[in-house]
């Protein structure tokens, strides 16, 4: 991940919109597509679901398949995410990688996004904690380190 920042602009409403900005390559973002869909599979593979369960799919399903379609592109592509959307990506890939670590097995179609999953946690889990706080704050400035 490269370029982190918080952008904050306004909306239709005039309100402030928070935006979490960052750069990752093709491969990244395929892997990432690839952990996201995962996830959703096992999490919700279960025939009955509550209605926040069924936001939560919703949410990760719209996720992959914005990742999924930036990862189609060759070289570097600039990720936009708003705070809510930054965190379901952030717990999703944390989700991957803890089952993965736990598991006696791994897929082989897992081994490559599992290590892009694991090396994107930190930068994830800071811009998710800015992003956060650009949301609760949005009149102060934010940086990324």
């Amino acid at each position: 991940m490269i370029n982190a920042r918080i952008d904050i602009t306004l909306g239709l409403d005039g309100e402030p919109v928070v935006l979490a900005l960052f750069d990752l390559g093709s491969e990244e973002i395929a892997a990432s597509a690839h952990a996201v869909r995962a996830i959703s599979v096992e999490r919700f593979r279960t025939a009955s679901m509550s209605v926040d369960d069924v936001l939560e799919l919703r949410e990760l399903t719209a996720l992959a398949d914005e990742l999924a379609d930036l990862a189609s592109r060759t070289g570097v592509s600039t990720v936009v995410l708003r705070p809510a959307r930054l965190s379901a990506y952030r717990n999703a890939l944390t989700r991957f990688v803890e089952l993965r670590d736990e598991a006696e097995w791994i897929r082989d179609e897992d081994r490559e996004p599992l290590h892009m999953a694991r090396e994107l946690l930190w930068p994830l889990g800071d811009l998710a904690a800015d992003a956060l706080r650009a949301a609760l704050e949005p009149g102060t400035p934010h940086s990324c380190g």
